[in-house]
């Protein structure tokens, strides 16, 4: 559980701790490039973990660079990790790929994104004596839309679907083969865009 609040935490620090990286990447881009910008969000969780009844609940952040080329689309690279309590078992990932975003009539930002990470399930009540967590190489894909309320400032509504396979487990799967699991998560939160002018010289997004 540490582990993860230090992501988070190291999640809302990255963009500022890097700074003078994504500078330097920004005035590289060339010159069909429209511009970049980095953001961060963070929001409310609800989790289907796909192991027991119930939905949990938790937390959830990241950060997106995004660079504006002229093509339809404009590509981000995202890092995400969330945690999701529960009674029964803790859930949580951290993850890291592509998103590609469209913008609509200025203030519409719907995207799409496919991230690869790490993902653990911890069980809160030990289904086996000395067995309690288990860890995962998780897939991610889905997507949400961010939409401009205020200056720099957008409400986040953000859908996922995950992949886990933890491995051969002859207690939890004893008729054989792997042990997989499918958690889907809602997330609601709000996204602020750091106003880094250098790297929006050639446009104006807001």
């Amino acid at each position: 559980m540490r582990s993860v609040r230090f992501a988070v935490l190291f999640l809302f620090a990255l963009p500022f701790t890097g700074v003078s990286v994504f500078r330097s990447c920004a005035q590289s881009l060339t010159t069909a490039s429209k511009g970049a910008e980095i953001s961060a969000y963070g929001g409310y969780v609800a989790s289907s973990p796909d192991y027991g009844l119930f939905i949990k609940k938790g937390i959830g952040a990241g950060v997106d660079f995004t660079i504006f080329p002229r093509l339809p689309v404009a590509p981000s690279l995202e890092i995400r990790g969330h945690e999701a309590f529960g009674g029964t078992v803790t859930e949580k990932a951290l993850m890291a790929g592509l998103r590609v975003q469209k913008d609509l009539r200025q203030r519409y930002h719907p995207y799409a994104d496919f991230l690869i990470g790490t993902g653990e399930i911890v069980y809160q009540v030990d289904p086996y004596p000395q067995y309690n967590s288990d860890r995962s190489k998780a897939y991610s894909y889905g997507g949400g839309i961010n939409i401009d309320v205020a200056k720099h400032f957008a409400a986040k509504f953000d859908f996922q679907e995950q992949s886990w396979n933890l491995g051969s487990n002859g207690n939890l799967k004893p008729s054989g083969g792997n042990y997989t699991l499918s958690p889907r998560t809602f997330l609601v939160g709000a996204t602020y865009t750091i106003p880094f002018r250098k790297l929006n010289s050639r446009r104006d997004f807001h």
